[in-house]
């Protein structure tokens, strides 16, 4: 495995800076992946959130006068040579170095000298140079003017064994272009967000979440309930899964069976498992049972996990018979998702208005009279009428900006993916030759 680094010119850590956020979720994306980063800052930095990880080794360098101008203040040589010496000894067994405008802010100008010299001696070593502003070329001629020595020299070339890292294809020409170097040497990473911090997940809900791959899901259906028949399950499990059967999607139903330890909660339960055989689903896998997951959850579950699986659902659907209000319905109407409700229960439309869509799944009022008794709605065939179902919760998902937004960034832009599908590769990139 290859040894990384992170190089910056951090003195202290500021959490309005991006810049510090943006390495905080570096090293959690690499200690995640396995890897034990070095990190690089000034000698006056104090670790804390990601640095200060057991798995990260923070390595010091000089702090030094540094200015947002591009000018030759009078220990600029002495302060390059300290950096550089320093780094030197920092860089020591690492592969890889990740730095963040090193090579673009003034203010690291010195930093960037010296990075160059320790390039130039050692091409075993890959870098690879996160540019976070718009890279303007005034900024860049003026660098490349002020210096009439060896420095000109040396920033008027392209860094050596490195690649650029921009955050959108559109940036790629400019930051060439800027930086005068071929385009493939310019690649594309995106910013990760790490969905758990913000949703401020528990750490059993984040174990949750990774084992049951629930980020990568297109459908999450989450269905809070106590294990009666009359909550009807089972039609639940038909319409996601006619998601999975005819309309492809990778689909994650999560049912939270509270208090349902009795024979007959059991003997349902097994019920509600045949059942989601016969709609594709896989038990355990595309239909989970919170009681069978962890011991302290065989009983309930805390509310706050309930909760974090609701931030991650997009789709949900209310098909018991009988509610007196339905607070598992509010809270998923609160959080945004693609809601269907039981129009056989008329108290739903009551409660929740027109807005969520409807499904007839039959209830224990007389429609008619407005009286206890049956509505029943008979269902011939199971393929089709749940694939109606179905297709209007995946129409809301498909079309909805704010869930095609939400869910695209939770698929896309959390640290796993962008690790795995963007930053590893790279990171074992054979750079032999690359000048």
């Amino acid at each position: 495995m290859k040894k990384i680094g992170i190089f910056t010119t951090f003195a202290s850590y500021s959490e309005a800076y991006s810049l510090n956020r943006v390495v905080c979720d570096q090293i959690k994306m690499l200690v995640n992946g396995g890897y034990t980063p070095v990190v690089i800052v000034g000698s006056t930095f104090q670790p804390t959130k990601a640095y200060a990880l057991p798995e990260v080794e923070i390595r010091h360098i000089p702090d030094v006068p540094v200015s947002n101008s591009v000018e030759k203040d009078i220990t600029f040589d002495q302060d390059v040579l300290q950096i550089e010496k320093a780094l030197e000894i920092a860089l020591e067994g690492v592969d890889v170095v990740l730095t963040h405008d090193v090579i673009y802010q003034p203010a690291a100008l010195k930093h960037n000298i010296a990075a160059r010299r320790v390039a130039k001696r050692n091409s075993n070593i890959l870098w690879l140079h996160w540019i976070h502003s718009a890279t303007s070329p005034y900024v860049l001629t003026k660098e490349r003017t002020e210096f009439k020595d060896e420095y000109i020299n040396l920033v008027n070339e392209s860094f050596p064994n490195s690649f650029y890292i921009c955050f959108n294809d559109y940036s790629k020409h400019r930051v060439s272009q800027n930086f005068k170097v071929e385009m493939d040497k310019v690649k594309v990473i995106h910013h990760p967000t790490d969905i758990f911090e913000l949703y401020k997940f528990e750490e059993k809900s984040i174990d949750f979440t990774l084992k049951h791959n629930l980020l990568q899901s297109d459908i999450i259906c989450v269905y809070p309930i106590r294990l009666d028949r009359g909550k009807q399950v089972e039609k639940v499990a038909w319409t996601i899964g006619m998601m999975k059967r005819h309309f492809g999607r990778t689909v994650r139903l999560i049912v939270f069976d509270f208090h349902s330890t009795g024979q007959e909660k059991i003997d349902y339960r097994n019920y509600i498992k045949e059942e989601a055989k016969e709609a594709g689903l896989v038990v355990g896998e595309e239909i989970i049972f919170a009681s069978e997951e962890y011991p302290e959850w065989r009983v309930e579950v805390p509310h706050e996990i309930i909760s974090d699986m609701f931030r991650l659902s997009n789709v949900f659907i209310m098909a018991s018979s009988s509610e007196s209000y339905s607070l598992i319905t509010q809270e998923a109407g609160l959080m945004g998702v693609a809601s269907m409700i039981n129009f056989d229960f008329p108290p739903f439309i009551d409660i929740f208005g027109y807005s969520p869509y409807w499904g007839k799944f039959s209830s224990n009022i007389n429609v008619m009279y407005a009286e206890d008794g049956d509505t029943t709605t008979t269902v011939n065939n199971k393929d089709e009428f749940y694939k109606s179902l179905a297709g209007k919760l995946i129409y809301e998902v498909d079309n909805n900006r704010a869930i095609v937004l939400r869910d695209n960034l939770r698929k896309y832009r959390n640290h796993n993916y962008v690790f795995k599908y963007e930053l590893e590769n790279l990171l074992y990139y054979k750079n032999d030759g690359l000048k």
